[in-house]
């Protein structure tokens, strides 16, 4: 090979290594983009992604205070329907015994001869109160006394409290000392044979209402009056 052939070959291997790395570098270039393309990708795709992080939280924030909000504001219905609801059950009550009170006076003065009716006794000495539904009594010879608890759920607490009642009287009324005092409770709702027999045992008098029209049943024969004085 003569000298300008190997020259040729050199030059040649000099331009093929200067066009390898031409294509190097492009290549590198290439795959440089590609990487800050992804790069780029992926960061819009982390800001979004946080970006809807932060509205979900902020719509879940919203919504908790709406919600504790419209519960706050339940609340305040409830509590405000429940007092209506006891305002309208004592109005209630009070509407209740007054028709049914009188239909007890009428009856203790045709079977027991009373001449004097009180509704709804409130007496108080200290910080002790009793308040009766009704008092009806007879002084003279008779010198008896019926102290009457009107009852709209009859059950064995309203028995008891009833009879309570008969043997607080004389602390709160020293102006009936020495009077017999007997126990009546008079039943707004219907009233079962269980219930009926419980209060003639424990020896109380009842008065129920039927058709609107209030009655005193006949006590069994086993029937004793429990009695207390003032």
């Amino acid at each position: 090979m003569t000298d300008q052939e190997l020259r040729d070959v050199i030059a040649s291997l000099v331009l093929d290594t200067q066009a390898f790395k031409r294509q190097l570098a492009a290549s590198q270039e290439a795959a440089d983009r590609r990487a800050e393309e992804a790069d780029r990708r992926e960061k819009e795709r982390a800001e979004e992604a946080d970006k809807r992080a932060k509205e979900y939280a902020k719509e879940a924030m919203e919504r908790s205070k709406a919600a504790d909000k419209h519960s706050a504001e339940l609340d305040k219905q409830i509590k405000e329907l429940g007092k209506q609801l006891g305002g309208l059950g004592n109005k209630f009550g009070s509407f209740t015994e007054g028709l049914l009170l009188p239909s007890v006076e009428n009856i203790l003065r045709q079977k027991f001869g009373i001449t004097s009716f009180q509704m709804r006794l409130k007496t108080r000495i200290g910080e002790e109160t009793q308040e009766l539904d009704g008092f009806g009594f007879v002084n003279g010879e008779k010198n008896i006394g019926f102290i009457i608890e009107v009852k709209s759920h009859l059950d064995r607490r309203a028995i008891k409290q009833t009879k309570r009642e008969l043997q607080r009287f004389g602390d709160f009324h020293p102006e009936y000392k020495g009077m017999t005092l007997y126990g009546i409770i008079a039943a707004v709702d219907a009233i079962s044979d269980k219930q009926r027999d419980a209060v003639f045992e424990a020896g109380l008098y009842l008065v129920t209402v039927d058709d609107d029209v209030a009655e005193m049943p006949k006590p069994p024969r086993s029937f004793t009056p429990f009695s207390t004085r003032a």
